[in-house]
């Protein structure tokens, strides 16, 4: 298969905390863009927050907008910033649906651990036991190295034209387990062995998530439902479009304000990254993230070393740098961007998301100033 012209769309690496750092710098050296007109400090009363947005969302498109969560101990502030008519404007858009992205992953991966807890499935269990074909050069993979990203599948299957139906612009809306099969059975070829290098992998992640829900013979959706959405209360979180309340639902943007079309997933790729949710849901997802929970925990220990500071768990990037140690992931679809920092031993989470297609270099730096703030300023946030 070709490259497909909107992978680059379909989810982002976890980044780690000094390549932020650095990104930072250069964003604060480098001279900055006009500020829009902004009403901002109208209604928010934390000026150092106000020019965290404006110093970064000068580039924010025409009718797009972001929801923030910032959270540091018992307290939670949720901010919605939208652009209307060329100015920055606050929006209570707490409640309002975002797709998240590649964050799924961090929720397919705890989905694996809650079952590994319940003696279910395990760590080392491997993908040809989930198969009754036998697989053309992956039986040996694991459910580990799925969700760790060491699995050596690339990122994207290679069959796509055998796909009918394909969309170049919703690229997983038609993927059914034939074209999984014939994946599995003829066109697989590793990158590289199998536990030996970090490479991102949507599809690896899609057959891990399949392949749980194929233990308890139900779906994906389903559960997310029953493991991680219904216990934590996060009733507007959904993988399916057919679930979300469209009055509260945010239209997709390109980076020039353009609408594009929601992305749907087909149930063998769903665990890479179909969430659609509002800041106020994940906002009690990030403190779950906090407690000392078995089924949480695991999810966050490092299984594999990227670099001197950057480390893999299952699903989450995580990086140890200069009194951070940080759980993080990023996500992207063909009109959101999204990115998630949690601090879990002081206890801060930084959530942001935003209905603009790659928006990373706005976002990730934005989010890095809230997280900084948050740390060094001994000030809890106050209540929302």
């Amino acid at each position: 298969m070709k490259v497909l012209k909107k992978e680059k769309n379909t989810t982002y690496k976890t980044i780690t905390i000094l390549k932020i750092f650095m990104v930072l710098l250069l964003v604060s050296c480098k001279k900055s863009d006009p500020i829009p007109h902004s009403s901002l400090s109208d209604q928010i009363s934390n000026q150092k927050y106000v020019d965290i947005l404006e110093s970064n969302l000068t580039n924010l498109p025409e009718g797009a907008q972001v929801a923030i969560a910032l959270i540091k101990g018992d307290k939670t502030e949720y901010i919605g910033v939208i652009r209307e008519n060329g100015e920055l404007k606050v929006k209570d858009n707490t409640n309002s649906i975002f797709e998240i992205g590649s964050i799924t992953k961090v929720f397919t991966s705890i989905c694996l651990s809650s079952m590994i807890n319940s003696n279910e499935a395990s760590l080392s269990e491997t993908l040809q036991e989930q198969f009754d074909f036998p697989l053309l050069a992956v039986g040996n993979v694991t459910f580990k190295q799925m969700a760790n990203h060491t699995s050596g599948i690339p990122r994207m299957p290679n069959n796509v034209n055998e796909i009918i139906g394909f969309n170049p612009e919703d690229l997983y809306a038609v993927y059914t387990y034939e074209n999984l099969k014939s994946y599995l059975q003829n066109h697989v070829v590793l990158n590289n062995p199998s536990g030996t290098v970090y490479e991102y992998s949507n599809i690896a992640t899609g057959i891990l998530g399949y392949s749980l829900a194929r233990k308890r013979n139900t779906t994906y959706e389903e559960l997310l439902q029953d493991i991680i959405f219904n216990p934590l209360g996060m009733n507007s979180s959904t993988t399916l479009l057919s679930n979300v309340d469209t009055s509260r639902l945010v239209e997709p943007r390109d980076i020039n304000g353009n609408i594009k079309i929601h992305w749907n997933f087909a149930e063998t790729v769903t665990a890479a990254g179909s969430i659609k949710s509002s800041v106020n849901d994940m906002e009690k997802f990030i403190r779950k993230n906090f407690e000392d929970d078995v089924i949480y925990n695991l999810p966050q220990q490092k299984t594999f070393k990227k670099e001197t500071d950057q480390h893999v768990g299952l699903g989450w990037g995580i990086s140890d740098h200069e009194g951070f140690s940080l759980l993080q992931h990023d996500g992207g679809t063909g009109g959101f961007s999204s990115i998630l920092f949690i601090d879990k031993n002081n206890e801060i989470g930084v959530l942001i998301l935003s209905n603009v297609e790659e928006y990373h270099e706005t976002i990730v730096p934005m989010a890095t100033n809230f997280l900084i703030e948050l740390k060094f300023n001994k000030e809890k946030v106050k209540s929302y």
